[in-house]
């Protein structure tokens, strides 16, 4: 190896070959870091249209900050449904759901607070209908956003909520009350809420 020229490619290629192996071998490397759950819930969702229940399986990994759920407030006040739901898409992963045997589907929102003396729990997605085609076999992408509320007992965790697959929001601008308006279907209901 008297060739200057190929000396230095050759020294060149195991240093770039050592530094990808650090790269990959250390710990947060170049693989994503897992996310560990801050919250897990199962729950039976039920639909009331066709009786049917399958487990849902809900993961939380971060909450919501205050100032991202005022971005999202003003967001929907100027663009309405459609505008929440683009905002939606661009917020970062804070959970899942997950029905049996289908894909788990991001939610880009998720809040909780006092309401009644009971821990409310408040999730949303971008996903128009997702996961509950799957229990209704419907369809409909002029409701664009999909919203999860649970109400838990704060000692045990447990407790209800209701699903809903697809939604469109609105305020009402004499009351200035949210009002949601379902793809044909009403809300799926969910019960034996329980930590996981």
């Amino acid at each position: 190896m008297n060739n200057p020229t190929l000396k230095t490619h050759f020294k060149t290629s195991h240093l770039l070959a050592l530094l990808v192996a650090l790269l990959v071998l250390a710990p947060g490397g170049l693989q994503a870091k897992k996310k560990e759950p801050l919250e897990k819930y199962r729950a039976q969702a039920m639909s009331l249209d066709r009786g049917a229940a399958k487990n849902l399986d809900i993961v939380i990994y971060e909450w919501t900050t205050p100032e991202e759920r005022q971005a999202l407030l003003d967001t929907f006040v100027e663009g309405g449904s459609q505008g929440l739901y683009n905002a939606l898409g661009r917020e970062r992963q804070k959970g899942t759901l997950k029905l049996p045997q289908s894909p788990a589907y991001d939610l880009q929102y998720a809040w909780q607070f006092e309401h009644e003396g009971r821990r409310r729990i408040v999730l949303a997605s971008d996903r128009p209908t997702g996961f509950l085609e799957l229990v209704r076999n419907t369809r409909s992408t002029d409701y664009n956003v999909s919203l999860v509320i649970l109400d838990l007992d704060p000692e045990t965790g447990k407790g209800a909520g209701s699903v809903t697959g697809g939604a469109e929001l609105s305020i009402d601008r004499e009351t200035g009350r949210l009002e949601v308006r379902f793809a044909g279907t009403q809300p799926a209901r969910l019960t034996k809420v329980r930590p996981r």
